[in-house]
């Protein structure tokens, strides 16, 4: 089953803005970043705007809350924002359909799982068919994700129900009075609906050195330019805060400020920032293989166009 036509919509009503003169950023040392409000996609950026990266870089940082991937591509390539949190499901498609966009450094390890409420009877992926999962939204990263799980197993997609309710907080009275068997969560979700007396268990690895299939190879956060700042004076400082967010990330001594920086960018309860800190640690690598950004082209063209991998070359800014 092919996904996301809203995608191509998007992109293409970007395409119209940028053609009509709605594009354009200032060249005076400012920088404008769409980013997922609240979310741990955003986790670099925020760092580096917490911890004066950018200031140090001489850089002039606004970030721009999105409501979701398209909208933020969309940002992007119409000239709203210099740089965009992205997603696979949102960049690969956007460079097939010839957008000059290129990714940047940390790449985010995808940091999702399948995770079911304490009366689903499911155990294991092999238990999905026939159950409801609820999801952000239709056609996005999270129900990519779970198509990928299911085709790796040779399970038919069709058989599953997806559920869409976004944000996390509309999911909680669904598995509360029993709507949903199952939610697509990140660590911070997860944590969130334990705060709320839910417990959820997951059923995927989000660890992606000790996980299998696309949860091992998959990027849940790619964050990307336009060829034209990539050619800013800006470009370099841009890499090297984001670049150093990704060193304060996994830097055992920042644990503390972490998980406070999680409560309070990310809703995530006290008593649970410290765990879903150490969840980040390891998912935010600086380089990623050619290889690794080929699975991901052809992870999404699996679940939407079907196009060739050799259509999105790797060709990062940093």
């Amino acid at each position: 089953m092919k996904l996301r036509p809203f995608v191509g919509t998007v992109i293409a009503a970007a395409l119209l803005l940028s053609a009509c003169g709605g594009g354009g950023r200032p060249n005076d040392g400012s920088v404008a970043i769409g980013v997922y409000p609240a979310s741990a996609l955003s986790l670099p950026v925020y760092v580096a705007v917490q911890q004066g990266m950018f200031d140090k870089e001489g850089l002039h940082v606004e970030l721009i809350d999105g409501k979701n991937g398209p909208e933020l591509i969309s940002g992007l390539i119409g000239g709203t924002t210099d740089l965009a949190v992205g997603a696979p499901g949102t960049v690969v498609p956007a460079i097939e359909q010839g957008q000059s966009l290129r990714p940047l450094s940390p790449y985010g390890s995808i940091d999702l799982a399948i995770a079911v409420t304490k009366d689903s009877g499911i155990t294991t992926i092999e238990d999905l068919p026939g159950k409801r999962i609820a999801i952000p939204s239709r056609g996005g990263a999270a129900e990519q994700f779970v198509n990928q799980l299911l085709g790796e197993r040779n399970i038919d997609a069709s058989t599953v129900q997806f559920i869409a309710a976004a944000p996390t907080a509309s999911q909680i009275p669904l598995a509360r009075k029993g709507d949903i068997d199952a939610a697509v969560l990140t660590a911070a979700s997860q944590a969130v609906f334990d705060a709320q007396g839910i417990p959820m268990t997951a059923i995927t690895e989000v660890d992606p050195v000790a996980s299998d299939g696309v949860s091992s190879y998959g990027l849940g956060t790619v964050l990307v330019t336009t060829a034209t700042f990539a050619e800013s004076d800006a470009a370099a400082p841009v890499c090297a805060a984001l670049e150093a967010a990704a060193g304060w990330i996994a830097d055992p001594a920042n644990e503390q400020a972490g998980a406070q920086l999680l409560t309070e960018r990310m809703n995530v309860p006290a008593d649970k920032a410290n765990q879903v800190w150490a969840s980040q640690k390891s998912l935010w690598p600086v380089q990623i293989s050619a290889d690794r950004w080929t699975q991901n082209v052809r992870w999404v063209n699996n679940q939407t166009s079907g196009k060739s991998d050799a259509d999105v070359p790797f060709d990062p800014l940093c």
